[in-house]
């Protein structure tokens, strides 16, 4: 079901703890205490929701996207054990690089994400916990989020800094995943 708010997510930092390191086995993906109830909330909240994440990993040769996959098939079982029903989509990039168009904070992913699901990001909101999340949410019309888990916290510095005032003035800032869904109000269908 499609309703007129989306709520992209970012994964790692936001919805599963950021080891330092890429998570490449599903034994890897550990939530954040709250974020898989939090997606849940969401959605029976009434929010459409799209995972979109980078895994440059991958570019790297650290990891292959059949072990992605696999990361993120786990992640999904968990979110059903927590009580989501479903997401409307999971995207990820397999770079970093600026010249990609698909790598945050380039909005690759969110454009194909509208074609194919049809959600709208304009409007609704991008949480993440890094910069480029953030500007991703500019990018593509949505209202920032910064959680402090992840990065958070030195995102938050870096936010603070002058050069970043407009973005700051834009950007909500939350704890937790579980902090974001809590304040959000019953989505209109």
């Amino acid at each position: 079901m499609l309703y007129q708010t989306t709520i992209g997510l970012d994964r790692d930092g936001t919805i599963n703890k950021d080891l330092g390191t890429y998570v490449t086995n599903p034994n890897d993906f550990i939530p954040i205490p709250g974020s898989l109830e939090a997606v849940a909330m969401i959605r029976d909240k009434g929010y459409n929701v799209v995972i979109l994440t980078n895994q440059a990993g991958i570019m790297k040769n650290i990891m292959t996207a059949e072990q992605v996959d696999a990361v993120n098939e786990h992640m999904m079982d968990l979110l059903g054990q927590a009580g989501c029903r479903s997401i409307n989509g999971l995207y990820y990039s397999t770079t970093n690089l600026k010249e990609d168009i698909y790598a945050k904070p380039n909005v690759g992913m969110f454009k194909l994400a509208e074609k194919e699901l049809g959600v709208k990001f304009k409007n609704g909101y991008y949480v993440g916990d890094k910069m480029s999340d953030l500007k991703c949410a500019i990018k593509t019309k949505s209202r920032p989020v910064l959680v402090k888990s992840g990065h958070g916290n030195e995102t938050l510095t870096k936010l603070n800094t002058f050069s970043n005032r407009p973005l700051k003035k834009k950007t909500q800032v939350f704890n937790n995943l579980w902090a974001f869904a809590e304040s959000l109000p019953t989505a209109i269908k």
